[in-house]
């Protein structure tokens, strides 16, 4: 009885602690990525902040079958590099140099796709009709 008195009395406590700083997510707000303990949660991250999480299976979709999340891919027919697979042409639409970063690579390919798609959503659908996007 005493074990389950202490395991109760513990159980309130974290959930108090829990409740004391916990903060809703706005619509508006935005979350800090950096601190992201991997790439692919980076990307999770930094894509909701962009788009919400309607778009965040279609980006990893997309890097799943552009580079298998290495970034340092490298198409041997081509200019082809790193997480989203750029050309360098594609590089320059970017505000983006061509870079080994992952985080960089994550923030260019956000922006293209955008510019160039919209959303995520929309460059998976470009991407599974022609697998490339």
């Amino acid at each position: 009885m005493r074990i389950f008195i202490y395991k109760t009395l513990l159980f309130l406590l974290i959930g108090v602690m829990t409740v004391g700083i916990a903060k809703t997510v706005d619509a508006d707000d935005t979350v800090d990525c950096n601190y992201m303990p991997n790439i692919e949660r980076f990307a999770i991250c930094s894509v909701y902040n962009k788009w919400g999480y309607g778009n965040i299976n279609s980006f990893k979709y997309i890097v799943n079958k552009e580079s298998g999340w290495n970034p340092e891919a490298q198409n041997p027919h081509s200019t082809a590099y790193g997480l989203m697979q750029f050309l360098d042409s594609t590089w320059k639409l970017t505000s983006y140099e061509k870079t080994s970063d992952p985080k960089e690579q994550i923030l260019a390919g956000i922006q293209y796709i955008e510019l160039v798609y919209g959303t995520p959503n929309k460059a998976k659908q470009k991407h599974t009709r022609s697998n490339w996007y």
